[in-house]
Parts: structure tokens; C-alpha cells; sequence
């Protein structure tokens, strides 16, 4: 960006983060009964990692250092609910000092509820580093270069009959990338819109429509990229403490980009699909999903993403815990032309925690990383064995 651009931006940035209060403004008109709550969360954490920065050559292992404060409040009535979180962490590199950070965020949720009218407005700001922020994407972890992110979604749902329901969706997300000189690091603006009926074909079962609309523009290299969407799903609650839930469809998306010889536009299509499997423990839980959809990134161009997550939560005893983490990710371009995007990566990570007391837990874990782009003859692997303390704060009440 610009000198100009910068100044303005930043500017408009400081407008866009007093949107964030928004909800607490208009919480406090509604929400006059009940005590405001605050939940505070200390965590000091080291770990060695031999490659840090995810390369397949020239690999630089490291120990690090991170403090983190968390910081959540919020306060719920019967017809409305805020939620309010703030998160500052400091990272020290010791063999990598280049790769120093400290990143922020805020974000803020309210909803109300006005019957068969319920309204939901989600906000968020983070200022972090492209060091763990493209890892969804273009995956470019390799430099330590400063992001912004803006992030804005209201939500209205409207109740037609008490089998069917309508809802309306929007998000807007502005990203912008600090001194990245030739670093192929662009900002983007991405917008979506949804509207997705609903109808419950009984206690258990729900049948839903859902029709998309999507916008990425990346003002670096001139690129527009419009994208359209119809999907059909349903969801199940199998047992009292097994759900899931399912929808496929297809997509269609125009771009255009300026060239020598003017404008350049195509045309693509591709299927869009989700599938979520939620289990519940009496103490812990399994959540599994694998899904295809349009994805931003900091490439100047939309990717066409499959993605899996799995996280798995179960006690071996009153005072041991057992986390599992593992997330996949498969990269293209939207018209499935070869790119530096290309790209697979997975990631995995088994835990241990031991409370030492109810508010104080020492946890042990260790985490693989393997990512490979198609224009690369060698994968980049990773290793890192992390050790953390973490403080839970007891919850204080404020207000009346």
C-alpha cells in the first residue's frame, strides 16, 4: 500500500474497531437484569521446534518462549446474549530472533432475540503475524510479516411457521498485509451473502436449502472473483449425544483480471460439500468434519480448499486429560490450472494435561506438520514438542 493508502487505512481501521463495541452498546440497553461475568486465562508455554518455519530446505530449529492473556466476559438474559473476548501473546524465538511477535485480538458476539425474529451480529480484529495466519491457504509461514484483519457478520432469523425458518447472513472481511516489499503477501477484500431455508421434518431431522454468493477482490493484482452457490443438506440427532449433519452442491465462479492485452476473464465450476460428526462424553467429546469450499488467500487468487479437522477430548482419570488435534488441507485454484498454490498439508497433535489444582493445569504435547506444493520435488516436515502451564482465573461477577 501506499503512504496515502496506509494513512487512510489506518484511519478507517480505527472506525471499523469501534464497531466491535457496537454490541456491547447495545447489549447494555437490553441486558439491565443480570451481572456481567469475566473469565481471565493465563498461559506461559516453551517449546523446540526443528523447523520452524516449515521449509523443505535450509531448516532452522528453534526453542521458543510464549506468554499469553485471555481475557473473556460477557452477560445473557432471556432475550439476549453478549459475548466479549480479548487475546494479547508474545512469542520469543531464541535461536530465530527475526521471527519475534506479539499478536492481538478482539472480538465480540450479541445476539437478541425478538420472538420469531432473532438477530445476531459477530465482529472481530486481529493483528497477528502470516507466521501461523495462512496455514488454511497459501500456507506461506516461511516470513514474519504483520496482518490485519476486520471481520463483520450480521445474522437475521425469522421463524415462517413452527416447522420452518428462513435465515439471512452476510460477512464482509478486509485483510492487509504491513512491509511486505516483494513478498507475494496481497490484501483482499472478501464478502459472502447466504440465505438458507430451513424446515424440520421432526424433533430429530432438519431439511435445509442454502443459495451463496461470494466476492474476492485482490487490489495488488486487479483480481475480481464473483462465485455463486446452490446446496441441498440435512442434519440428524442420532442419540442424545450424537448429531451430524451434511449438505452437497455446486458452485460457479467468474473472475477477471487486467492484463498487456486487457481483460481477462474465466469461467469455473466445481462441488461444494460439508460433512460434521459431533459425539458427546459424559466428560469430552469427538468432533470430526471434512468439507470442499472457496477459501480467500493472500495469493491474489480464490483456492478451491478440501479441509479436515478432527479433535477428540477424553479423561483417563480425575486429574489426567487426553486432547487430540489433527487438521488436513488440499489447495487449487478455482479453474484447477497449475499453480504455485497447489499445495497439501497436515497437521497433527496429541496432548496430556495434569491439574496440578482447579484453576492451575501442566500440559505435555507434541505436534507433526508435513506440507507439500505441487511445484516442489521435496516436502517440508516439522517437529515440536511443547511444554505449558495454564491458569484458569476464578469467574468474577460485576454489576448488579
Amino acid at each position: 500500500m501506499a503512504i496515502m493508502d496506509k494513512q487512510q487505512y489506518r484511519a478507517c481501521l480505527s472506525y471499523r474497531v469501534s464497531l466491535l463495541y457496537l454490541p456491547l452498546v447495545l447489549g447494555s440497553s437490553i441486558a439491565v437484569a443480570d451481572q456481567w461475568y469475566v473469565k481471565p486465562l493465563a498461559v506461559l508455554e516453551a517449546y523446540y521446534d526443528d523447523n520452524v518455519r516449515l521449509t523443505s530446505r535450509n531448516e532452522r530449529n528453534t526453542s521458543v518462549a510464549n506468554v499469553r492473556a485471555n481475557v473473556k466476559a460477557g452477560r445473557r438474559t432471556e432475550i439476549s446474549d453478549i459475548q466479549l473476548g480479548a487475546n494479547l501473546t508474545s512469542s520469543r524465538y531464541f535461536e530465530a530472533s527475526d521471527l519475534d511477535k506479539t499478536d492481538g485480538s478482539l472480538n465480540a458476539l450479541a445476539s437478541y432475540d425478538l420472538g420469531r425474529s432473532t438477530f445476531k451480529l459477530n465482529g472481530a480484529f486481529n493483528y497477528d503475524s502470516t507466521l501461523t495466519s495462512e496455514v488454511s491457504t497459501s500456507g506461506y509461514v516461511q516470513a514474519n510479516k504483520r496482518r490485519l484483519r476486520f471481520y463483520v457478520q450480521p445474522t437475521w432469523t425469522y421463524q415462517l411457521t413452527p416447522r420452518g425458518s428462513v435465515e439471512m447472513t452476510l460477512s464482509y472481511e478486509d485483510i492487509r498485509y504491513e512491509d511486505v516489499d516483494v513478498i507475494p503477501l496481497y490484501d483482499y477484500d472478501y464478502t459472502t451473502a447466504g440465505l438458507t431455508f430451513i424446515y424440520a421434518l421432526s424433533e430429530r431431522a432438519q431439511a435445509f436449502t442454502r443459495v451463496t454468493f461470494d466476492r474476492y477482490e485482490a487490489s495488488d493484482v486487479g483480481l475480481k472473483s464473483d462465485s455463486t452457490g446452490l446446496l441441498f443438506g440435512a442434519s440428524y440427532q442420532l442419540s442424545e449425544t450424537l448429531s451430524a449433519s451434511a449438505y452437497a452442491g455446486v458452485r460457479q465462479t467468474s473472475s477477471e483480471v487486467p492484463t498487456w492485452l486487457g481483460v481477462q476473464k474465466s469461467d469455473s465450476s466445481g462441488p461444494l460439500f460439508q460433512f460434521e460428526l459431533n459425539k458427546r462424553f459424559e466428560v469430552g467429546g469427538l468432533d470430526f468434519s471434512v468439507s470442499r469450499s472457496m477459501l480467500p488467500s493472500s495469493n491474489g487468487e480464490l483456492l478451491d480448499t478440501t479441509s479436515l479437522a478432527l479433535s477428540f477430548t477424553r479423561p483417563l482419570s480425575h486429574k489426567w486429560n487426553f486432547r487430540l488435534t489433527a487438521d488436513a488441507y488440499r489447495n487449487r485454484t478455482e479453474d484447477d490450472a497449475a499453480s504455485s498454490s497447489d499445495r497439501d498439508y497436515f497437521a497433527i497433535s496429541p496432548r496430556f494435561e495434569f491439574k496440578l489444582s482447579q484453576e492451575l493445569n501442566l500440559g505435555l504435547s507434541y505436534r507433526y506438520r508435513w506440507q507439500k506444493y505441487d511445484l516442489s520435488d521435496e516436502a517440508a516436515v516439522s517437529n515440536s514438542l511443547h511444554l505449558y502451564l495454564t491458569y484458569v482465573f476464578p469467574q468474577k461477577l460485576i454489576g448488579k
